[in-house]
């Protein structure tokens, strides 16, 4: 998946899993930057969608929902 996101002036491109481009966001922003574009699988996109709508379009809350699923995820199947 690929991700374009702008905090300021600043435009950045985040690639690769969901999971590590969650965890990029987390990382590098304080608040939550502007989506420009994003591109990826059909099932990608759609969980990154349920995620922004389920965190009433803050980037960085959908981040940590997503990663703590994906967290919840590992414990049940460990």
């Amino acid at each position: 998946m690929e991700l374009w996101v702008r905090a300021g002036d600043e435009k950045v491109k985040l690639q690769g899993s969901l999971k590590a481009i969650y965890q990029a966001l987390l990382e590098k922003f304080k608040e939550s930057p502007q989506i420009l574009a994003f591109k990826g699988s059909k099932k990608e996109r759609r969980r990154f969608k349920r995620e922004l709508r389920a965190a009433k379009k803050d980037l960085l809350k959908a981040a940590e929902n997503y990663l703590n699923w994906v967290k919840s995820c590992k414990r049940l199947f460990n």
